[in-house]
């Protein structure tokens, strides 16, 4: 039987480990940074890393995991929660995704493209998953709620948001423009929500996005 505690106690260190190689891996990048040195930023022996990640692509793997179940974790109750206000909704959970954007560094994404090709895949793949799924349910319940226009074209529509995505956030586009991938992903957001949102609609969702706190990062599709 295993003795709980001890397992718990796995449980943290092994958590710690992967946030602080996440802290690494974001400030200088996955190929500049050692198994060693993060055994000695963490203040731990080698042998105690090695026990929980076999090699360095091992724990990268899990860093990004942890990072995209972060997300969906904050996400999920929010996209299920069919009794909030749908503008509300969308000024909740607009924030979440820029943030979750701008705090991996691009610098770190086109390390990763470009020395850790199949974690970048498998990132690529849940990134468009995660969209097609949760832009296609938000599509249908503003529709059914009337703040979206009901003579849309959900497929059409979520392939056109997968497109600006992809296109958008390729590491040799994000290297020649002036913003953060943050402020590109609410660029998108904005301009593509702003054309698809219903005329009785419209005054409530712009009177009350533009006059939030966080206009800069309000909205999700």
């Amino acid at each position: 039987m295993v003795n709980t505690e001890e397992h718990i106690k796995e449980i943290q260190v092994r958590n710690r480990i992967i946030e602080g190689a996440r802290e690494a891996f974001f400030e200088y990048g996955f190929s500049r940074v050692t198994m060693d040195e993060i055994a000695e930023k963490l203040g731990m022996s080698k042998k105690t890393l090695y026990k929980h990640f076999s090699s360095k692509d091992v724990l990268l793997k899990e860093v990004m995991t942890s990072q995209c179940y972060g997300m969906e974790c904050k996400m999920k109750p929010i996209l299920e929660n069919m009794e909030t206000d749908f503008i509300e909704k969308m000024m909740t959970m607009g924030p979440i995704v820029a943030e979750n954007i701008a705090m991996i560094p691009f610098l770190f994404l086109k390390d990763l493209e470009r020395n850790a090709p199949e974690i970048w895949k498998e990132y690529l793949e849940w990134r468009r998953e995660h969209i097609t799924l949760n832009f296609g349910k938000f599509l249908n319940e503003g529709i059914k709620k009337h703040v979206f226009r009901d003579d849309l074209n959900i497929d059409a529509l979520v392939t056109m948001y997968l497109t600006l995505i992809e296109g958008m956030f390729r590491t040799e586009v994000l290297s020649k423009l002036p913003l953060t991938p943050g402020q590109v992903y609410v660029m998108i957001a904005r301009t593509l929500t702003e054309g698809i949102i219903a005329d009785e609609a419209r005054n409530g969702y712009v009177l009350r996005t533009r006059t939030t706190q966080t206009k800069d990062f309000f909205l999700n599709i």
